[in-house]
């Protein structure tokens, strides 16, 4: 045993010292000036750093082994060790992202590495892939340090957004700019009984959603008070800045349409017992469903228990008119003070889930754009429909886009934008806390309903 644990020990001790010490230094192509905090890592993970010369020392298994050199702002470079001790290694700048081009303040175009602020900027493609009738949902999980809050109420219903976390009790809206021009996002609600406090709330949206996704050409989220300065207090919560398409990108007149379809279905729905069913201590008799029975006008499931073969007056049981008639369901004046024939109080699992729909949207775009000597334009019209998952909720949106430039001379540049929003709905959902809300009436529903 003596001998075999000295041969493993000798194993081990020629594998450690067969590594090979890599020692050299990192600088930059261009100017050669040495290179700090360059991460330097072998094929085994195995890494370090340079120091404020530029220099590392690493050790590697074999001559085979690939060295990985890696610094932000340049490009990565790889080397095999081969027969070398000393490896110098240059590295070239990347200016792939250094060179690109974000609109700022009033319009302004500016290099990204010339700024002194954090910037990040979406391309329509990002927007555009999978479309949504309230285009802030499209921002979501694409920009560092920004969250966006679906509406709960569904279709048209506002988005919320923040930079950076909450800053305030009230408002923590950015200022969104649309080629220059201010837009208001606060939510717009509308009360339908004052005396509620909110409790009958309903949402209109906010103003960024009418935003037309098929319109942007970029957006650009300035997040820090530097980088919104020129925009005022008004920017205290950052900036959104969105630049549509003026038809400049390609040359001659040209002609684009596009449609997509997208369905919509609840993701996940409460789970609920299917013990007992609707009234309260156990008890309930339906009568008119404003108390004149036993517990009717209470919708809570902890009435008598369910599938045991009780008979019970319900909502939907037979009643006996006076003249004999035999009515069932529907118009519910027609229980007070008729005979109700009890029927089996029996669990509804499906009640919940039967009850929304596929929500269906489509969005169709046409656009003519031309780009011609002295300036070009581009002229759309976008036709959204949507059906929400809620039954009887939708909204319609018929937007009409130009914008147009015009270069007299060299230096002088003429930009109108127009832009037409017709927006409508039939029915939209009552919001927040309350029987108005029809999400909040189906967690409240009896298993038996």
């Amino acid at each position: 045993m003596k001998h075999i644990f000295m041969w493993i020990f000798m194993l081990f001790a020629s594998i450690t010292f067969s590594q090979i010490k890599i020692t050299g230094t990192v600088t930059d192509k261009n100017s050669g000036e040495k290179l700090p905090v360059v991460s330097v890592t072998n094929q085994q993970g195995n890494g370090t750093t340079t120091d404020e010369n530029g220099s590392y020392t690493i050790n590697v298994n074999s001559s085979t082994d690939i060295l990985t050199f890696s610094y932000l702002g340049y490009k990565t470079k790889k080397t095999t060790v081969g027969n070398r001790i000393v490896i110098n290694i240059s590295l070239e700048e990347d200016e792939t992202n250094l060179n690109e081009i974000v609109v700022t303040a009033l319009g302004l175009n500016r290099k990204t590495k010339e700024l002194g602020y954090v910037v990040q900027e979406l391309k329509a493609k990002e927007l555009t892939e999978v479309k949504t009738a309230n285009f802030l949902d499209n921002l979501s999980g694409k920009l560092a340090g920004v969250t966006i809050s679906q509406g709960a109420t569904g279709v048209g219903s506002s988005s919320k957004i923040t930079i950076r976390g909450e800053a305030s009790f009230s408002n923590n809206n950015p200022l969104f700019i649309v080629d220059g021009t201010p837009i208001n996002n606060n939510t717009v609600f509308n009360f339908t009984d004052e005396s509620a406090n909110g409790f009958q709330e309903i949402d209109f949206g906010n103003g960024a959603m009418e935003v037309n996704p098929d319109d942007i050409e970029s957006v650009t989220v300035l997040k820090g008070p530097s980088a919104a300065a020129l925009y005022g207090t008004r920017a205290s919560n950052g900036v959104i800045v969105i630049k549509t398409k003026d038809g400049s990108k390609k040359k001659g007149l040209g002609i684009s349409i596009n449609s997509s379809v997208t369905l919509d279905s609840p993701f996940r729905l409460p789970k609920f017992q299917n013990k007992y069913g609707q009234g309260n201590g156990g008890n309930f008799a339906y009568a008119n469903g404003d108390g004149a029975g036993v517990n009717d006008e209470i919708t809570y499931s902890w009435g008598p228990k369910l599938d045991i073969g009780n008979l019970i007056p319900q909502f939907d049981s037979p009643v006996t008119l006076a003249d004999g008639t035999v009515v069932r369901g529907g118009d519910t004046s027609l229980y007070s003070g008729n005979t109700i024939t009890p029927t089996l109080f029996k669990s509804n699992p499906n009640n919940l889930k039967d009850f929304y729909q596929t929500g269906v949207t489509t969005i169709n775009n046409i656009s003519i754009n031309n780009n011609f000597e002295k300036g070009s334009y581009r002229l759309s019209f976008t036709d959204l429909d949507s059906e929400s998952i809620i039954p009887g909720v939708n909204l319609e949106r018929k937007t009409v886009a130009l914008k147009a430039n015009f270069n007299p001379t060299e230096r002088t540049r003429i930009t109108s934008t127009i832009n037409y929003v017709n927006s409508s709905s039939d029915n939209r959902p009552s919001n927040g806390y309350g029987s108005e809300n029809v999400n909040y009436s189906l967690v409240a529903w009896g298993q038996d309903l």
